[in-house]
């Protein structure tokens, strides 16, 4: 906005002629003890600044300086992360285009090996594995690849020490890999023992995907593929929660498939689970899922848990289910009571520190989400008769 500096003084030279000379002499003095009033202030106000400075020069440079290598800083700190996020996007985009451009080399014969990383991928002995697949998948394909080696000649041995080997190098040479491969190690092996070395680690890995689907092995349950794969994984994952609800889901699926034609639970009742699917269960689906709960929470989860303190706190055949002494008792136990109430959904603990038979829940619950914890003790009753 521009202003009209010859209008003001315009205007202010016709106002001061119509004063006379008496109140011109007052305003003039007036404003002459304003202008050194202000003056003045500001004399006074600059000289204390000055002092001030000249008292204080060391602590103001020690703020100022201070202020500023943290703005350089936090600016070279922010450039940084800039520079990362630039570098990490472009080496996807060029992951992604030599993945759609280059096309996939199945090894047929000799024995040279290609290795190379392709963004989330690796290639051993041409078989390109993308190394975020779920385990199943990624030892499926390890399975292959011994078998591929040992028809061109390798003992199986010696075609899990390649397949090792070669894992191992790629770890060395991929941050990325190396990060997978001990996540798998930790979550499927069977050997508990902490170990830093890549070679080691790698055998791991190939030993538990050779044997991650044989029934032979005492280690894993029967019939991983089937109903089961998907617990299997879960549980292998430490994710508590999901195993809870695929727990549930599996045993209503496999229950409702045993009921009766004639059964109102398979007519019109679909959407009730009772005691009445658990009587029809097949025991060794029930086993199954048992051992899995077991191996993977080592002992600490599952029914054959939840029988064994129902049963030492008064529960079982000679005891009814409904006694409120004994629920109430077990509810305190296993964590599923605190201060003498049962506690919410949300306050059920899915981790591996909850107490001993807390887990799992889902199937015996008769409330919502957002409620209290009311628990369905006729099937827990059936489940503690039937498990073995």
């Amino acid at each position: 906005m521009k202003i009209p500096i010859k209008q003001i003084f315009r205007e202010f030279y016709l106002l001061s002629n119509r004063l006379s000379l008496v109140e011109k002499l007052i305003y003039g003095l007036f404003s002459i003890a304003l202008v050194r009033a202000v003056y003045l202030t500001i004399l006074n106000l600059s000289k204390k600044i000055i002092d001030y400075v000249l008292a204080n020069y060391e602590m103001i440079f020690g703020i100022f300086f201070g202020g500023l290598a943290i703005l350089i800083f936090g600016l070279g700190f922010y450039l940084y992360i800039l520079r990362v996020r630039y570098k990490q996007n472009s080496l996807d985009e060029s992951s992604v285009d030599e993945e759609t451009n280059e096309p996939r080399n199945i090894y047929t014969e000799g024995g040279n090996y290609n290795a190379n990383i392709n963004g989330d991928q690796i290639e051993i002995y041409g078989d390109v594995i993308n190394i975020n697949q779920d385990f199943s998948e990624i030892a499926q394909e390890i399975r292959e690849l011994i078998t591929e080696l040992k028809n061109q000649g390798y003992s199986e041995e010696d075609a899990k020490t390649e397949i090792s080997t070669e894992l191992a190098e790629e770890a060395r040479k991929k941050p990325k890999v190396r990060k997978k491969l001990f996540m798998w190690k930790k979550s499927f092996s069977t050997n508990t023992k902490k170990t830093n070395d890549e070679t080691e680690v790698a055998r791991e890995v190939v030993t538990s995907a050779t044997a991650y689907s044989h029934t032979s092995s005492k280690d894993f349950t029967e019939v991983v593929s089937g109903y089961y794969q998907k617990l299997d994984e879960l549980l292998q994952a430490r994710k508590w929660k999901e195993a809870d609800l695929e727990t549930a889901k599996i045993i209503y699926v496999i229950s409702r498939k045993e009921l009766p034609k004639t059964s109102p639970y398979r007519t019109y009742l679909t959407n009730y689970f009772c005691s009445e699917y658990i009587k029809v269960l097949p025991q060794k689906d029930l086993n199954n899922i048992n051992k899995l709960w077991l191996k993977y929470s080592n002992g600490r989860f599952w029914f054959s848990v939840q029988k064994r303190i129902w049963k030492r706190i008064g529960g079982g055949s000679d005891t009814t289910y409904n006694s409120r002494e004994i629920q109430n008792k077990f509810g305190d136990e296993v964590g599923w009571r605190k201060e003498g109430d049962w506690v919410y959904y949300s306050d059920i603990h899915y981790w591996r520190t909850a107490p001993s038979g807390h887990l799992p829940i889902c199937l015996m619950l008769n409330s919502g989400k957002s409620e209290r914890c009311n628990i369905d003790f006729q099937i827990l009753e059936v489940i503690v008769g039937r498990i073995s």
